[in-house]
Parts: structure tokens; sequence; C-alpha cells
């Protein structure tokens, strides 16, 4: 297990949604290899497969357009300058352009609004490797998830230091609830958001449903008092009426929030992301 804690919820909710506009994914190059099902020509004796014209039958990801091909994708580009050229001119006689100051002011308007939002408390963001019993309610969970997927998934815990005794109800433990769910939300989105840019499925469960919250709908659902959160280093206390979680440190002043990804929990992404729990407010 990989876990990381930090002082201040507010701050690292900052800045994972500011490093999930960061990342930037370079498509990967595509090979195209033959099968070798058909025989080739000795190419000192005749000429090779037009398909595949390298050795060990390999060849371009794409085909050599024609000269007919060329021909017609010059027009489009010339169809494609006239229109550019012609939007240019409507909008510059319409007035119309964009202001990237007022999409700077929109953008850091949406920042102050996810730190005011958030609980500023004390947190503990983990990331351990899905146990056994996990994987078997994900499919209930996530039943449009292919199923290689569900071998290798890694699950991020999200835990807030709460105020409140979480197994004593009140009204203001009610309303701190309430504030902490909201945070989780904001922050697994974030995260969500991150892993999507790094080419990885990720969802996460909404605390106040127990269900997935991007993916389809579903009748099962998942809370914190579930067996399965034994295995990932949290306690259950029964206590008659109702089950509560217990956190290795501050008992039940802790709110948990989980979240599910197919990136490998010893890769690259989990552990950056690991890093802003940590990170100086300043950088």
């Amino acid at each position: 297990m990989l876990s990381a804690k930090g002082p201040q919820m507010r701050a690292f909710t900052q800045r994972i949604a500011a490093f999930s506009t960061q990342v930037q994914i370079d498509p990967t190059p595509i090979v195209f290899v033959g099968k070798g099902t058909t025989p080739r020509q000795n190419s000192l004796l005749g000429p090779n497969d037009s398909q595949y014209p390298f050795q060990g039958d390999v060849s371009f990801a794409h085909k050599p357009l024609s000269l007919r091909q060329q021909k017609e994708n010059s027009k489009i580009e010339r169809v494609m300058d006239d229109t550019e050229h012609s939007l240019i001119n409507l909008l510059s006689n319409t007035n119309i352009e964009v202001d990237r100051t007022h999409l700077t002011q929109l953008k850091e308007e949406a920042m102050e609004e996810i730190q005011a939002n958030a609980a500023d408390v004390e947190i503990e963001l983990s990331a351990i490797e899905a146990p056994k019993l996990l994987k078997k309610e994900m499919k209930y969970l996530f039943p449009q998830m292919e199923t290689q997927k569900m071998s290798n998934v890694t699950v991020f815990n999200l835990t807030q230091k709460s105020e409140f005794d979480m197994k004593a109800w009140s009204e203001s433990m009610e309303d701190e609830r309430e504030k902490l769910t909201a945070s989780f939300i904001m922050s697994a989105n974030a995260i969500c958001s991150t892993l999507h840019r790094f080419g990885y499925w990720a969802d996460f469960i909404d605390p106040s449903s127990g269900r997935p919250y991007m993916g389809d709908y579903t009748n099962h659902t998942l809370f914190e008092t579930n067996d399965a959160y034994k295995q990932m280093g949290f306690k259950i206390e029964d206590l008659g009426c109702c089950k509560v979680l217990q956190h290795a440190c501050w008992g039940s002043h802790a709110f948990v929030g989980t979240i599910f990804t197919d990136a490998p929990v010893d890769g690259s992404a989990v552990r950056d992301i690991l890093k802003k729990v940590t990170q100086e407010i300043d950088e």
C-alpha cells in the first residue's frame, strides 16, 4: 500500500484540480505487422508484398496516398483555407473575438469556488491494489467495465479527519458529513480527470448513494462499512444498531471516499497524484 498524509484538504483539492488540466498524452504510434499467412517471395527474385514492404512483414500505419487521393486532399485543404478566411472575416466584421482575460478570470473564479467549498481538514490518501473481496463487488458496481480490466485495479481511499465523531449522530455531525462529502466529490472528480488524461479508466463511489458517480446506474452499492475495507487497513466497529468505520489513527473521526482506476499502483500516474498531498502549498 502507498499512502500520504497532508495538513489541508483545501490545498490538495486546489493542487489536484490544477494538475488535472496539465497532463498531456502523446498518441501511441501504431505499426501493423503481417502474420505471415501467405509465403513471401524472395526480394532478390521478385517483388515483395506491397502491403508489408519491410523486412519482418512490417508496413506503415497509413498506406501512401495515390496521386488521385493527393489531388482530392489538395482540393479539401483549399476549401478549408477559404472557409477559415471567411470565418475570420466574419468574426472581425461582427467584432466577435476571444477575451483571454475573461477566460482566465472564469478559471480563477472556478478554482476559488472549489477552495471555498472544500473542507479545510487533515487528509490521508492511500493507494492499494484492489483486494479479492472488493474485486467480487466490482463486477456488480461497474457492469459495463471489461472483465480483463478488473484483474488489475487500484483503489484510492481519500480519508478526511472529521471534527465530530461519526458514530455519534448530531445535527453538527450531519452538517460536517455533507461538507466532507462535497469536498470528496470535488477532489475525486479532479483525480479521475487526471487519470483519464493519462489514458486510464477511473470512477469513484458517491458516498451519499454508494453507487458509481460516473458509470451506469446499478442497484449494487458500496458503503464505507463494507467488509472489503477491512482488507484495506480499516476496522469496522459493530455498535449493534449500526456499523462505523474506524481509521488506524483517527478512529471514528474519519470520513472515507473511494476511487477506482486501472492505473497500476506502482505507476507514475498514481505516484504523481499521491505527491500532491504533501506538496508545498506555494508550489
